[in-house]
């Protein structure tokens, strides 16, 4: 079955499923400040009890209701201030009828005693049963995108940022990790009380509890503790699959121009998390899939570019915070491209490129495949549905344009700006904007037009030959339209960039490109370059910065001298990829050949 239908009127696949509605955030009554959870957990029976207390800072006067999001808890009392209120609650929303009205700028304390039994979300109990005698008893819990609401009560939407605070009663054999400092720990005969305090603002989604018989590993970096919690006999892998995680604080440090912001960063690895990672402040929770043995590390980095992804989010998602879903490519994207700069850092250029490129390959898949969206859309059922191929792969690949655009030097500062600018506060994709024009002077919006606001990307055919009595090279770029509307008018749907084309020569055996730069627009466009000898091979979009497909149709010897002397491999994999569909016993020697002589892995046809 698929969640995906099909749109009558163009017959393509639309991202929107039936059901589909504008989601805004909700008014502000006022601004949280602090949440306090008081937890003890019954984990035999997966249930827990304890209070809630959120103070808030009321905008205005005169507020006499407040509406908190509460899925399938069991609300047992309410007091503001110590006085008792009275209360409606449907099983997902709790409406608190304030007895007196508020008044702005008097803070109220809104404590709600509740329990919660055999919760479906947002909290959940792992034990071992009949079929899995051997599972680890854990308790964790998972907050994005709307899951909070189902383990407290809260104002369950990411534009909120307070301080937070967790205690949690425990039985002894167990360890409970949360945000921030662990400021108290109480012993009693048979139980311990985990007192953990998050000094910094962040959302309710990125509150977190782990508990379980974890074994703790310490590391630190400039002082602050970095420390990996596991399961008993799987500390030789923690260190295997996290042991860079000091590095990567220090490199993401340098390149988002933030030191890296909290007391501490902890990893804890869990059984059954429904996804590869989530970067709860300051403490990260990540499955325990991820871990590898000594085999499994001599040819896996997924772990490590998971790893990289979540720290990269404690800055962009943590610090940063977006202030509604349909922004989440921000931080998604971000945390996705980190991916490949930490790859280029730790493994060269080489590797950084052919893991961009298995990016763009991921987002044309699902975009051919499945639907195109606008990477900012406030339209769906729930915001998960937002957690897609075009949030992640193509977002990165977009931050990978911005570079392209800006340059190194003047990228790194505007991401620097915007960070500083904005640290401790919620933004949205105008904000990134911003950040941009005030530290370059350039304006980025046509980009950002094309690529995030909405769908698609361009597809070019590249034709090439040769006028040996001119000494022209002719160029034709056809571009097929981009179709969004769902009237089938596609007429403004071209995309318009400046693209680096440059011709190879070979001095002494090392390939020199000539590179000219013109501005592609329209449906069908031909370009004269008046060379002084005929190139050996053509590379479009020098260094294949931009997202887009790309079909090569130039003659043989030209194919073949790009596949052995084009210096970007994901220029050579487009010449290999021309090669096979030329097809012919030459094009077999060329390419087993390049199977054999190629040095990068990722190329070999």
């Amino acid at each position: 079955m698929s969640n995906l239908y099909f749109d009558s009127e163009n017959n393509s696949k639309s991202f929107e499923l039936p059901g589909a509605k504008p989601h805004y955030n909700p008014d502000r009554p006022g601004q949280v400040e602090h949440i306090f959870l008081d937890l003890e957990l019954d984990i035999p029976n997966h249930s827990f009890h304890g209070n809630c207390i959120i103070s808030i800072n009321p905008v205005r006067s005169g507020i006499d209701k407040l509406t908190l999001d509460a899925v399938d808890l069991e609300i047992q009392s309410i007091k503001i201030n110590d006085t008792e209120q009275t209360f409606d609650y449907d099983g997902e929303e709790l409406q608190i009828y304030l007895q007196p009205a508020t008044e702005a700028g008097k803070r109220i304390k809104v404590a709600i005693a509740y329990a919660a039994n055999n919760p479906q979300r947002g909290i959940y109990f792992i034990t071992p049963d009949k079929h899995y005698p051997n599972k680890p008893t854990q308790v964790w819990t998972q907050g994005e995108d709307e899951d909070s609401r189902y383990w407290f009560p809260c104002f369950d939407y990411p534009g909120q940022l307070s301080t937070s605070e967790i205690r949690v009663k425990v039985p002894h054999k167990f360890i409970a990790i949360s945000n921030g400092e662990l400021i108290n720990t109480e012993e009693s005969e048979d139980s311990k009380t985990y007192h953990w305090m998050q000094k910094q603002v962040h959302p309710t989604y990125l509150m977190t509890l782990a508990v379980g018989k974890f074994v703790e590993i310490q590391d630190e970096w400039n002082g602050i503790p970095v420390t990996y919690y596991v399961e008993k006999k799987r500390e030789d892998d923690a260190l295997r699959t996290m042991g860079k995680t000091p590095q990567m604080i220090e490199f993401f440090s340098q390149e988002f121009g933030y030191k890296y912001p909290y007391p501490k960063y902890a990893q804890v690895c869990v059984n059954e998390f429904i996804f590869g990672g989530m970067e709860n402040t300051s403490t990260t929770l990540l499955t325990d899939r991820c871990l590898l043995d000594e085999r499994a590390a001599l040819d896996n980095r997924n772990s490590e570019t998971l790893v990289a992804h979540e720290l990269a989010h404690q800055w962009f998602g943590d610090l940063i915070v977006i202030k509604h879903w349909s922004h989440a490519w921000i931080k998604e994207g971000m945390a996705t491209y980190s991916e490949v700069l930490w790859t280029e850092h730790e493994y060269g250029q080489d590797d950084a490129a052919y893991y961009l490129l298995k990016e763009a390959r991921s987002y044309i898949a699902e975009d051919k495949s499945r639907y195109r969206r606008p990477i900012v859309t406030n339209v769906y059922r729930e915001a998960i549905e937002l957690y897609d191929r075009h949030l992640y792969e193509k977002a990165a690949c977009v931050y990978h344009m911005i570079k392209t655009e800006l340059g190194d030097e003047l990228f790194t500062k505007a991401i620097h700006t915007f960070v500083k600018n904005n640290a401790h506060k919620t933004v949205e994709t105008i904000d990134l904007l911003r950040a941009i024009e005030q530290t370059t002077g350039r304006n980025l919006l046509f980009l950002f037009d094309q690529y995030v606001f909405r769908g698609g990307h361009p597809d070019y055919q590249v034709n090439y030959s040769w006028d040996g009595d001119s000494k022209l090279a002719k160029v034709t770029v056809k571009q097929t339209l981009v179709k969004n509307d769902k009237n089938g008018d596609s007429s403004k749907e071209l995309f318009d960039l400046k693209i680096p084309i440059a011709f190879g020569y070979l001095k002494e055996e090392k390939p020199e490109l000539t590179t000219f730069t013109v501005r592609i627009h329209e449906q069908e466009q031909t370009f004269y370059f008046p060379l002084a000898e005929k190139p050996k091979f053509i590379s479009f979009d020098v260094g294949n910065n931009y997202l887009k497909t790309v079909k090569l149709v130039y003659p043989l010897a030209e194919l073949k001298a790009q596949l052995e002397f084009d210096p970007d491999p994901t220029s050579r994999i487009y010449a290999a990829e021309a090669l096979v569909k030329k097809g012919g016993l030459e094009v077999v020697k060329v390419l087993s050949k390049a199977l054999i002589e190629e040095s990068f892995l990722g190329c070999a046809p």
